[in-house]
């Protein structure tokens, strides 16, 4: 969660008509006091860094002295920051539609850029120029097995714990230490397609990536708890997959709620590996789990297509009717910018209503984190990711998804998995 701060008091005022409109309020702003010279807002601005929350500040031309000297108090934290001057003499100058496109970029950049510092470290200032698109995500290509599926069906060599960026359409570009090294276009409904290859690989160590990375990713970690903290009167709910976003809101929510449940709706045709998973991860975090088993019946329904998910609507109606069993039922959910544009859009807090829950609220503690956050924030936390993670996979679901691209489909056949989705079998 973000803290987004601006000179005066009318340029919090712009922001926090963004923050009503786009962020359902759930975002902080604030302003520094109106004064021109670092003397004047150093006390406000150092109260405010006192916020678990990231901070991002925001600047006019006319302020780029000030500017300049906040920057030294602003790395003293040791947090993440942004720091942002705006092509205006004032940041209640700039059209709303700009300002909001600017604070979507400056999300992007904290979950996107990266510094190569021997290993890929987390930065959004992003000196190793790593694409910056709101609707992008990172992810780390971890374990043998992954290198392997890449160079068995692709023939793409990759070094140890490579990078992902994730674009548009499930296009991949791919890092191996500081070398681009391919990009492959795994578009749903058509062949896994290798558009270059780089025969370049090289190793980075997964404690270097941790090492590195382990206060950004703490920060984000006590930003999000602080932002889970605000729903401390409710039944807390996880959907839980067994996917790596379920699981990184499960640890956050066990860390901060004494009492978790986490409701595991089982669908017939679930990936491989998942019932064990989230047994073994149950047990180490000692929380309530509620598994709801789901038939799947293909000889009535047919198999699930793009027009007619009946397979989600299923899953989404046994997860309500399990959640109606508490109180006051409160959904956190496991959501990322980074997953598409529709959840990008969405608030991080959403009150929704149905027949059966009535009016309740969906929470989403991961909004802004990347892939390669989560993955990071599992491992530190000493837990493992689901197996097929590291066999080549980017996201679950079940076997018979029509979500599933060629490369996935191809990974559950080298398992002998048979049901597969349409036009696959």
């Amino acid at each position: 969660m973000f803290h987004v701060m601006a000179r005066a008091r009318k340029d919090a005022k712009a922001l926090q008509y963004i923050n009503e409109r786009n962020y359902g309020s759930f975002l902080k702003v604030s302003g520094l006091g109106g004064g021109r010279t670092l003397g004047e807002v150093e006390n406000v601005l150092k109260e405010l860094l006192r916020d678990p929350y990231i901070p991002i500040l925001l600047f006019g031309e006319k302020e780029k002295d000030l500017m300049e000297d906040v920057l030294p108090i602003l790395r003293e934290t040791g947090k993440p920051f942004y720091v942002w001057l705006l092509r205006t003499k004032r940041v209640r100058n700039m059209r709303v539609d700009e300002l909001y496109g600017h604070l979507e970029e400056i999300k992007a950049r904290f979950r996107l850029g990266i510094e190569w510092s021997g290993a890929y470290r987390l930065n959004p200032d992003n000196p190793f120029g790593i694409e910056i698109n709101p609707d992008y995500d990172i992810y780390l290509a971890l374990g043998e097995d992954f290198r392997k599926a890449m160079k068995g069906i692709l023939d793409v060599e990759l070094g140890e714990n490579s990078l992902v960026l994730r674009k548009l359409m499930n296009q991949e570009v791919y890092f191996s230490g500081p070398n681009k090294v391919a990009e492959v276009s795994k578009k749903l409904g058509v062949p896994t397609e290798v558009l270059w290859r780089c025969p370049c690989p090289e190793d980075v160590s997964l404690e270097s990536l941790i090492e590195l990375n382990r206060d950004y990713i703490d920060a984000f970690a006590e930003a999000s708890k602080a932002f889970l903290r605000q729903f401390e009167d409710y039944d807390i709910i996880v959907p839980w997959s067994g996917g790596k976003d379920s699981t990184a809101t499960l640890i956050l929510a066990s860390e901060v709620f004494k009492d978790v449940t986490a409701i595991y709706v089982r669908m017939e045709y679930e990936m491989p590996l998942t019932d064990e998973y989230v047994e073994k991860l149950a047990r180490k975090l000692k929380i309530n789990l509620v598994r709801v088993d789901v038939p799947m019946p293909l000889d009535e329904f047919g198999m699930p297509t793009h027009r007619d998910r009946w397979c989600t609507r299923k899953k989404v109606e046994a997860l309500y009717k399990a959640a109606g069993e508490f109180e006051r039922p409160l959904l956190v959910v496991g959501d990322r910018d980074g997953e598409s544009a529709r959840r990008r859009l969405k608030p991080p807090v959403i009150e929704r209503k149905n027949d059966i829950l009535g009016k309740f609220l969906e929470v989403m503690p991961i909004k802004f984190w990347s892939g390669m956050m989560v993955q990071l924030f599992i491992i530190m936390r000493g837990f493992e990711l689901h197996p097929l993670y590291y066999e080549g996979f980017y996201r679950l679901g079940c076997t018979v998804c029509p979500s599933l691209a060629e490369w996935e489909v191809e990974l559950l056949k080298k398992r002998g998995v048979k049901a597969l989705p349409a036009g696959y079998s």
